[in-house]
């Protein structure tokens, strides 16, 4: 009898450790959002509050602070800032190794287009309503997902080879249409334009 009027007890203070840790974080996020100043860096290596701690590689979200920062700095940004920015061309199978070392750089990423559609952005005072988000895949159809903030001009799908200069933000296992696994790098950028 005891241990059935223990049991709601304990369970009780295990929710209600895991709501205030939910909370905290909650917290710590809406902080991190206040401090983020526009005119802030593209992407915050050092310090308590760099990115790299906030994007676990291989789960399938970037948190919408990151995300709607980055695309409000790339949407104020000029087309010779981000190419400015660029580090060389993307090294896949490098980066897959040791990610760190391509996380937040802006890279040239170049392939095939294989999907592309608009996806809304969830914050209302957003400058950027819609992002352009699809797929293409390189000369091994090896995939890399995107998100871009200028709409791309006219592409077919499954022809067109595409390149964009955008930042690295990590690496996102998902489960494909065929239901297969698959492990792709993640990319943020400006536009996206035909690859010549």
């Amino acid at each position: 009898m005891r241990i059935a009027l223990l049991l709601p007890a304990l369970l009780g203070g295990c929710s209600y450790g895991l709501q205030s840790d939910i909370v905290n974080a909650r917290a710590e996020i809406v902080e991190l959002k206040r401090k983020i100043p526009p005119e802030s860096p593209l992407w915050i290596f050092e310090g308590p509050d760099k990115f790299d701690s906030f994007v676990p590689d291989y789960d399938a979200g970037v948190p919408d602070f990151l995300y709607h920062h980055l695309l409000r700095r790339l949407h104020t940004m000029t087309d010779e800032e981000v190419d400015g920015m660029v580090k060389g061309e993307f090294d896949l199978d490098e980066c897959s190794r040791d990610p760190h070392l391509f996380r937040g750089k802006v890279w040239r990423v170049h392939g095939v287009i294989g999907e592309l559609h608009a996806e809304q952005v969830t914050d209302p005072k957003h400058p950027v309503r819609l992002a352009h988000a699809g797929v293409f895949f390189d000369d091994s159809t090896r995939p890399f997902l995107f998100h871009v903030v200028h709409k791309p001009e006219v592409l077919t799908l499954r022809q067109d080879v595409v390149e964009t200069r955008a930042i690295f933000v990590k690496w996102i296992e998902y489960k494909s249409r065929s239901g297969k696994i698959v492990t792709a790098p993640f990319f943020i950028g400006k536009t996206l334009r035909r690859y010549l």
